[in-house]
């Protein structure tokens, strides 16, 4: 019988990789999930129909994954990542054992669905930051890292940022932790999270594991009132250090420009400013 095919049923549909195509098989690795959307403006697609007839491609023929996720009422996107035929060409690339990057697959198909959307926030700062700093030269990423690969060790404990990355500007490095909050931390327990970052800052810890004496805290809420709530608890500890914006503003055009909420300070900023 005919009949629309499942977006998670591969079919035959042949195809010869092109350079774009390494490119958005190594963005899914480097990025773990990313929407359509996502892959679109990284890899420089245009046309979303463009994009999406491509992604079959990749999909039908192994070098890409899919999962499936519900939004609210009802609705739903599909995220992809890498895929098993993707391996040897990651490998290649990078010159990793293909067997390592076999392993890091296994463990993505192992999240479980309901952690996909603070996944799919933290690379939308990622990309957002990216893109912008693509229109002014004088900014460079210089590093990021996500989650396990960055554990913080204080003397009794370990804990984990959602990102950690470094740019340059005008001469001048930044070093950046990042918090995506998805409003479901009680303030006593972000609290805690706050004294961590205190006592490894202060207390001579990220000079000793990355060499630099100062850093940011970005936290990134999904709504005014909420940031309005951190910002409180944090300045029940600190002026220092943390910055707060909203969901709706981590956009290329929006991520360099003054969103930015400081503890005990009442004007916005700009993150190119010190």
């Amino acid at each position: 019988m005919g009949g629309r095919r499942s977006p998670f049923q591969r079919a035959k549909n042949p195809m010869v990789l092109q350079e774009r195509d390494n490119n958005i098989i190594a963005l899914c690795h480097d990025y773990h999930f990313l929407t359509l959307d996502q892959i679109r403006l990284l890899a420089g697609f245009g046309c979303r129909n463009r994009a999406s007839t491509r992604l079959r491609k990749l999909f039908d023929n192994g070098f890409l994954s899919r999962r499936f996720l519900s939004v609210f009422r009802g609705g739903g996107r599909i995220i992809y990542f890498l895929g098993p035929a993707g391996v040897e060409i990651i490998s290649g690339k990078y010159g990793v054992d293909a067997m390592t990057i076999k392993q890091k697959r296994k463990q993505l198909l192992k999240i479980k669905n309901v952690f996909l959307p603070h996944y799919l926030a933290i690379n939308g700062f990622r990309l957002a930051f990216s893109l912008a700093s693509k229109s002014k030269p004088e900014i460079t990423l210089k590093s990021w890292k996500t989650q396990k690969e960055i554990p913080l060790c204080l003397e009794e404990r370990k804990f984990y940022p959602d990102a950690y990355f470094v740019y340059g500007f005008r001469g001048k490095l930044y070093s950046i932790f990042l918090e995506v909050d998805r409003s479901t931390e009680s303030n006593k327990r972000f609290q805690e999270k706050v004294d961590n970052y205190l006592k490894y800052g202060f207390d001579g810890y990220y000079q000793k594991q990355f060499g630099f004496q100062f850093f940011r805290v970005l936290v990134v809420c999904q709504t005014m009132a909420r940031l309005r709530n951190l910002k409180k608890a944090i300045e029940q500890k600190t002026d220092k250090m943390f910055w707060l914006a909203v969901q709706q503003d981590i956009r290329p055009e929006m991520i360099l420009a003054k969103i930015w909420h400081r503890p005990a300070k009442d004007p916005v900023f700009s993150l190119l400013e010190n």
